[in-house]
This record gives C-alpha cells, structure tokens and sequence, in this order.
C-alpha cells in the first residue's frame, strides 16, 4: 500500500491519498499518518467503507479512546463510537446528537485534559437537488499563532482563560435564537441546557499552548465560552479576545470541508478549532461516527520544550 498527500490549498485539511482503511496498515506507513495528523492538525480520508470495528481499531493505534459524556448518543453496540444524527429512531427520538457545534470551538473543554482529537466518519450526507449540505470549517491555531502580531501575541502570552459553561449555553441559545428568526423552542433550548450538566462550571485553560507531541504553539480558543483573561481587567479583557477572534478568523488559516459519504476527517483539538455550518433539517438526513482519542491536560506555552512528549 503506498499513499500520499494531496494538499489542499489551507494549512490543514489535506488529503491522504491511497489508503483503505478497511485493511490493515503497515506500521511503517501509519507513522506516516500519524506524522500528517500531527503536522498539520486536519488530515481527510476519502471514500472509504469501513466498520465500526474497523473505525476503532483504527482509532486506537493513535492511543486511548475516550467516551462522549451523553451516553444515549454512544452507538449501542459500539459505545466508543458517538454518533451523529439528525435521523430519528422509531420510538420517534434522534439516534444521535444532531447539533454539532454551529459555532467556532474546541472539543469538551469543559474538563482538565480535553481530548487530543477526533475521528468523523461520514455514512449519509444531506444532500438535495444534486447539492450537498452541512459543511465543516476547520481553522489553524497553530498557523494563525505564528501569524499573530506581535501586540495581540504580548497580549495572550502566558495568559490564562476563564471558560464558563453558563456563558457558553447563553451564547449558544443567543445565536440559534437568531439563526431561527427566533422561533427556537423551549424543548430545544432545555436540551442544550441539558448537554452541559456533566460540565465543569467553570475551569481555565492557557490561552496559548504547546502542542504535546510537536512542541509547536498554539492558540487555545472556543468562541462564546471564554467569560474573561485571569488577572486582566474585564473591559480590557474583552477587546483581547473580540481581536483574537478577528485574527483566528481570518480566510487564509481555514479550510472548509464539503463532506460525501465515505468520507473520515481527524482533526487535532490542541491545532485546530472547527464549526459545523448546520444549514439543513430533516427530511435531509445526516449520519456520522465519531471516535475521540483521549488528551492531556493543556502545557501552558510558557512551559517550554521540555514538556513535551
């Protein structure tokens, strides 16, 4: 089996090209990908056709697997698999978790060691009049921190975050309400109330990082949970991450995924943060599985090159 990269024109999101991951993978090859994976923070696996064992399987040679935190969204059989869903069951309940994060944001940051990454793969895309919905978009941290200027990176240097659960779920409910024209409903609203219960409140985290296996430094950032900076005034604290955003935003750090059935993407939690464009409902139907691996507690940049693995 030989493969190579197919790069797309972001600094993540390439492809790895001549690999079925059905099979199994000769170790000497699988350094490879993982060297990808780690290099650059989204790698993408097409059309493949694979089991959840074998997604697993898969998952696993990059290390331990975590579970999600709602285990009604575990696949029954699988429950390291979490699924993703839209598609309702027979006793009229969705099979999975059909909100996956229309906002800028890291995985599970709500507890002290977030998950190094994430496996999706991709079994039913919505797709209507030849045209297929529900994008992702997935931003660098780690190119937009060497791209920092350097004020905004004196700025975060060395900073702590304050993440709140309260403000995220306030965010959140705020911007579906204006997505919808403001016709969210009180069930929907209790049910992201609801997914944060098994949160922390309240934790911090290093606004800049070290990536645990690079050593490279990255932006550590999830739009509408960051409450505050420690130890920097509020007001000023603010205008810091409203220019963070400005920054991480920017076109050249993004790539935007355009899903097809058969489709897997890695992306890397500590080098990446992602958005799920949310721009269809049923009767079009979305069915994915996700594998996460598990993390390591963030290394602050100030850590230094020691602290890496």
């Amino acid at each position: 089996m030989s493969f190579f990269i197919r790069f797309a024109d972001a600094p993540l999101g390439h492809e790895i090209v001549g690999v079925d991951l059905s099979h199994e993978i000769p170790d000497e090859q699988f350094a490879q990908i993982q060297d990808a994976y780690d290099r650059y923070g989204v790698i993408v696996f097409r059309g493949q056709r694979i089991t959840p064992d074998q997604q697993i399987a898969f998952s696993r040679r990059f290390g331990p697997l975590d579970r999600y935190i709602l285990e009604r969204y575990n696949l029954k059989t699988h429950p390291e698999i979490f699924v993703v869903s839209n598609i309702l069951g027979d006793d009229g309940q969705p099979i999975g978790l059909g909100d996956a994060g229309r906002y800028w944001h890291t995985d599970m940051w709500s507890i002290p060691a977030p998950p190094r990454g994430s496996l999706l793969y991709a079994l039913e895309v919505p797709e209507k009049d030849g045209r297929v919905y529900g994008d992702t978009f997935f931003c660098s941290t780690q190119a937009a921190y060497d791209g920092l200027p350097p004020d905004l990176r004196r700025a975060i240097e060395g900073r702590q975050a304050l993440y709140s659960t309260r403000r995220l779920v306030d965010f959140r409910v705020a911007a579906a309400q204006a997505q919808s024209g403001g016709a969210l409903t009180q069930a929907e609203i209790e049910g992201m109330k609801e997914r944060s219960k098994n949160m922390l409140q309240e934790i911090t985290h290093p606004l800049v990082r070290l990536h645990p296996r690079t050593g490279r430094k990255c932006i550590y950032y999830s739009e509408g949970a960051i409450s505050g900076i420690v130890d920097v005034p509020q007001a000023e604290a603010e205008q810091i991450l409203e220019a963070l955003r400005r920054h991480l935003l920017q076109p050249e750090f993004i790539y935007r995924h355009r899903w097809a059935a058969g489709d897997l993407v890695m992306w890397d939690n500590c080098s990446c943060i992602h958005k799920a464009t949310g721009d269809f409902d049923l009767p079009l139907r979305r069915r994915m599985h996700r594998t996460t691996l598990r993390g390591t507690v963030p290394i602050p940049s100030a850590a230094g090159a020691a602290a890496v693995q």
